[in-house]
């Protein structure tokens, strides 16, 4: 029983990360995905297939070899020290940038639901992030592990709903369709090394970490494949907003909005929490844990002002082709290590 919760915490804990504002509001699902039409569900495959097998090889590689942080991971599997902080550091950028949108996601909610300005969402969820970093990484990992469950809940739970009562049914055709939803799996993976190698230690065997991985992914697939349909019925037909489930939600009555703005605010918050464990992890080796919280959040309260929906296509854009190229080095480096 204790190794199935073990599992589950795991499972959850990956899901939560992977879930963001951008996952949870739509945003990323119509930027990576829907604007492809019909076909782009070949690319919600290829991105669940990447989550699952990265998932499993940093949780083995962790659990066989007894790691438990992400320095003693990136030492494992590279031997050069260059290569090692370039991963390194290209794993923060990412952090910092996922960081700046989900403070703007923070932003465009407080306008949205509560009608106050941009900066007064931003600046409340500065503060959170902030205060959530100073505690220590254990508490970070439990912290995810209940809001992902919530989450995972709310977001499939909704889609259902949605789906009940229906008003229109199209999709758009045409893209790039495996690229993108390798590049989306890509820059999400940048950062969620970090947060794998530190909750491996509730693991205790290979097993246990293949089982997590599946798990995982099949949650991730059911929430983005359901979220996708969802969004294809009124895709091209209404205006979808900044915060395309959100919107929704709100057009499905009070009490639905209500509460996935909560659930909604649970994901910018798991995935601030995160990212920023990622940062704090890697650079706060250099400057100290608190000072690159107070760093970090100052960066992203500056940057949030740019916009959601901009933050995700720029940022994002780029982040996707540098995380791809880092996660087939990562893999490479693995399957080499197995073999000897």
């Amino acid at each position: 029983m204790r190794e199935i919760r073990n599992i589950l915490a795991v499972s959850c804990g990956y899901a939560a990360a992977v879930i963001g504002a951008g996952f949870a509001s739509g945003q990323e699902i119509v930027s990576f995905f829907l604007r492809y039409g019909k076909m782009s569900i070949l690319g919600i495959i290829v991105a669940v297939f990447m989550f699952s097998a990265f998932s499993y090889m940093v949780l083995s590689c962790c659990v066989s070899r007894k790691i438990d942080s992400y320095e003693e991971l990136l030492g494992a599997l590279f031997k050069r020290d260059y290569t090692r902080k370039a991963v390194e550091y290209a794993t923060a950028f990412f952090g910092a940038c996922t960081l700046c949108v989900m403070t703007a996601c923070a932003g465009e909610m407080g306008m949205v639901c509560f009608g106050v300005g941009k900066i007064y969402g931003a600046l409340v969820f500065t503060v959170i992030c902030c205060a959530v970093f100073m505690l220590n990484a254990k508490k970070i990992l439990q912290i995810n592990s209940v809001l992902g469950a919530v989450i995972i809940f709310g977001i499939v739970f909704t889609c259902f709903y949605i789906l009940r009562y229906r008003e229109h049914q199209t999709f758009v055709n045409g893209g790039t369709i495996v690229l993108s939803g390798a590049s989306y799996a890509g820059y999400n993976l940048l950062t969620v090394g970090a947060l794998l190698a530190g909750m491996s230690q509730y693991l205790n065997n290979k097993k246990e970490a293949f089982l997590s991985s599946v798990v995982s992914g099949a949650v991730l697939f059911l929430m983005i494949a359901l979220i996708w349909g969802v969004l294809g019925i009124y895709y091209g037909k209404i205006n979808l907003g900044e915060i395309p489930m959100l919107t929704m939600t709100i057009r499905q009555g009070k009490w639905l909005g209500t509460a996935y703005s909560v659930m909604l605010a649970f994901a910018v918050l798991t995935t601030g929490v995160s990212n920023g464990f990622g940062i704090t992890d890697i650079v706060g080796r250099k400057i100290g844990r608190k000072k690159t919280a107070l760093f970090a959040v100052m960066i992203a309260f500056c940057m949030s002002g740019s916009g959601f929906s901009k933050l995700i296509d720029v940022l994002y854009g780029i982040c996707g082709y540098i995380g791809i190229g880092i996660v087939i080095m990562l893999m490479i480096s693995a399957v080499k290590m197995r073999k000897k």
